[in-house]
């Protein structure tokens, strides 16, 4: 798992680091992003890249996005059912 905290970033520093990683994010990989808000331009990015993600409301307010390769449904489902 690769992990990508841009909580305390400027924009648009987070989006464009977590463009970067998914460009080269190989096969089989997931993307763990820990943000201060949902990064709604990124959704759109990363589905037109070929990637799903998920996301999650930690308790201290922080979110929390995992992407994977669409094809990659092994690792979703290991994933997802956590």
């Amino acid at each position: 798992m690769i992990t990508l905290d841009v909580s305390e970033m400027a924009p648009p520093e987070p989006y464009r680091q977590a463009v970067e990683a998914l460009i080269e994010m190989p096969h089989g990989s997931l993307l763990k992003m820990v943000h201060r808000k949902e990064p709604y331009p990124l959704y759109q990015t990363a589905a037109e890249m070929g990637f799903y993600h998920k996301t999650t409301y930690l308790d201290d307010g922080v979110v929390q996005i995992l992407f994977w390769h669409k094809d990659d449904s092994e690792i979703a489902e290991r994933h997802l059912a956590e």
